[in-house]
């Protein structure tokens, strides 16, 4: 784990932005900043809410174009090392030169006209779906919605059931001064109808229509013509709005490519701009200098003065000592062979500041295990190759890297145990009769047949889970020691090792020999006598230091609990090699069908060795990661830290060649 300090800066106001500039490329200090902005002679937050219009802008183009554009970047460009690589210096000129704000004016713009173009698609598609059951009226529209001095009409609906009865009492309550016409169904049990009646028995018609629940068809204003006529109007402009729909589609494809690239590379440049000024703004301020804290490596302290030494007259830099309430940062630093584990540390949490980083003692078990529950040299040969070859070939991104490194190591450790358990494709050696020659070289690798002996392997799978207990419970007891806790390391800690290696000594030590069998009995009386002795230390009554003390005994239970859950890794090797077999055996019963037997039996051997790989590979990464997690980190692993979290100069598409990303 990398040691960090607290350092405070002070930079003068007018170079502020060139210091920070440098510092963000450094990409190695997290700023300790308050809620509040501050604020800085030369610029405000005006500044940053613009830098946020422009992300605004960028974004917005990308989500225009994002279903136009043929040459965009995949979701694996940039972890595979296949976006474009620029400069910090060369980005930023990229980002000006590229006249952003007017492309995105004007694809604003087509979005704008497209948006008012649905609206009006939308609104006249309601208006047809209202006129064409009324296409049979031969009046026109203006007599229901604006009628003449003397008459008025009404357009509605009313009940199937109900409509002569409607009829009839217009005809009773009205006379013969109004007409009805009857102009079809819509579809719902509703008549669609047109009633015609004099202004002066307007009330009466009213009075009609609520008792018979009529209800009124609004009639937009604008319509005039007969129902016909206004439909056909109506299809005409549908197809010319969609003719200008499609223009502008064809109008923003042809500037698609073009405009999201620029996106890309103004959003950032200006998320890479936002950061900067958020750091500057929320630094304390004085009428010319800004002051901020922040926490950065200690090793890095001399690489940091070379960066700020141009600066040197308008710069002070210096170490301050930690607070009581300081909660520093966890940066992992482990070798090369176990920095690849790193991600399946974090997964789990941020180690305490301080505390213990578990990484290069979980990665061997890690990748044994992996190796165990896998099983197949062959699976593992062709797995190792992949994996070494996108790490060589491709220019990964970090966490894709040591992703890729876990399963090229993990897949190494599978050859080596799929060569001692004699599985290769299953048993495809022995399997297929022209792979005879390879079977003496076979033979002489393997020391071991879970197929045939799985209690063999079954008590390595426990012995391996019970050491790996036993090393949790003695880096928990030395954190204790490193802590000054030496009571409690040797009580809680020491006095469990001693007693369940006593005890696996006494129950299994007799095979060796009498001795090692008796001095497990010492070792389980002793660490049980300092258990039933201490555990119960906090009580003040005797008889409850001995209870306590006693019951805590029944714990040896849950580490044998703990100790069985590596039975798993015995299950895992012998479904993989169980799967390969099944595969094999399969292709040897169809090789003997005339003609299409040899091409059946490959069809099956490819498509099922590729199953049994996807479904080996992921339970033995996911079983090995859980031992690990549940087992191993539960008997001393504190992950109550926080990640450190750099002021860099992050990117979501183009690589940048010149500047620091911690790993």
């Amino acid at each position: 784990m990398v040691e960090m300090g607290k350092y405070r800066l002070a930079v003068h106001a007018d170079a502020a932005e060139a210091v920070f500039r440098e510092i963000q490329r450094f990409g190695f200090c997290e700023w300790i900043l308050p809620e509040e902005e501050g604020s800085t002679p030369g610029f405000d937050s005006r500044e940053l809410r613009e830098i946020e219009d422009g992300l605004g802008d960028a974004k917005f183009v990308l989500r225009f174009m994002d279903p136009l554009a043929t040459q965009k970047p995949g979701g694996l460009d940039k972890a595979l090392g296949r976006s474009p690589e620029l400069s910090l210096e060369l980005l930023e000129r990229e980002a000006e030169s590229r006249n952003f704000p007017k492309t995105a004016e004007t694809i604003r713009g087509l979005e704008r006209r497209l948006a008012e173009i649905r609206v009006e698609e939308s609104r006249l598609k309601g208006i047809l779906s209202q006129l064409l059951p009324l296409e049979g009226l031969d009046m026109p529209l203006s007599m229901f919605n604006q009628g003449t001095s003397m008459i008025e009409g009404h357009l509605g609906t009313i009940g199937e059931e109900a409509f002569f009865a409607f009829s009839e009492a217009l005809q009773n309550r009205m006379g013969g001064s109004h007409e009805v016409f009857r102009l079809g169904s819509s579809g719902d049990g509703q008549v669609v109808c047109a009633v015609i009646v004099l202004r002066s028995q307007l009330q009466e018609f009213k009075a009609v229509a609520e008792d018979f629940g009529f209800s009124k068809m609004e009639i937009p204003k604008d319509l005039a013509a007969t129902p016909s006529q206004e439909v056909a109007k109506i299809r005409a402009r549908l197809h010319q709005l969609e003719a200008e729909a499609s223009s502008l589609v064809d109008e923003a494809r042809k500037i698609s490519d073009k405009a999201f690239a620029d996106a890309l590379v103004v959003s950032d440049h200006l998320s890479i701009v936002r950061s900067r000024k958020e750091v500057i703004l929320r630094c304390s301020s004085t009428d010319s200098t800004k002051i901020g804290e922040f926490w950065m490596p200690v090793e890095k302290e001399d690489a940091l003065r070379k960066v700020l030494a141009p600066f040197e007259s308008l710069v002070d830099l210096s170490r301050v000592p930690m607070e009581e309430d300081d909660v520093p940062p966890t940066l992992l630093s482990n070798p090369g062979w176990a920095a690849s584990c790193e991600p399946l540390t974090l997964m789990y949490g941020v180690p305490t500041y301080g505390g213990v980083d578990p990484t290069a003692m979980m990665a061997p078990f890690f990748f044994l295990f992996f190796g165990m529950c896998f099983g197949d040299a062959g699976y593992g040969l062709i797995l190792t190759g992949l994996f070494s070859y996108m790490l060589v070939k491709h220019r990964l991104s970090s966490n894709l890297r040591k992703f890729f490194q876990v399963l090229a190591i993990g897949n190494g450790a599978t050859i080596l145990v799929g060569a001692i358990t004699g599985s290769w494709f299953g048993n495809m050696v022995d399997a297929f009769p022209f792979l005879s020659a390879a079977k003496p070289m076979k033979d002489a690798l393997q020391f071991l047949d879970p197929m045939k002996d799985p209690i063999t392997f079954l008590g390595i799978s426990l012995g391996i889970g019970f050491l790996q207990l036993i090393f949790g419970l003695f880096i928990s007891m030395m954190d204790s020691l490193r802590k000054g806790d030496y009571f409690g390391a040797l009580a809680d800690k020491a006095s469990w090792i001693v007693l369940l290696v006593g005890l696996v000594s006494w129950a299994f030590g007799g095979a060796l020999s009498g001795a090692v069998a008796t001095v497990g009995k010492v070792m389980s009386a002793v660490g049980a006598l300092v258990l039933v002795t201490t555990q119960g230390r906090d009580r003040k009554n005797i008889i409850s230091r001995a209870v306590i003390g006693l019951l805590s005994l029944y714990n040896v239970t849950a580490y044998l609990g703990d100790t069985l859950s590596y039975s798993r890794l015995l299950a895992l090797g012998l479904s993989s090699a169980a799967i390969g077999m099944i595969v094999n055996l399969l292709c040897t019963l169809v090789v003997g069908v005339p003609y299409v037997g040899w091409l059946l039996a490959l069809l099956i051997f490819v498509g099922g060795h590729l199953f049994s790989v996807a479904a080996n590979i992921l339970g033995a990464f996911i079983h090995s990661l859980r031992l690990q997690y549940v087992e191993f980190f539960s008997k001393f692993y504190e992950a109550n830290g926080r990640a450190f979290s750099p002021f860099s100069c992050s990117t979501g598409y183009v690589r940048l060649s010149d500047t620091n990303e911690p790993a």
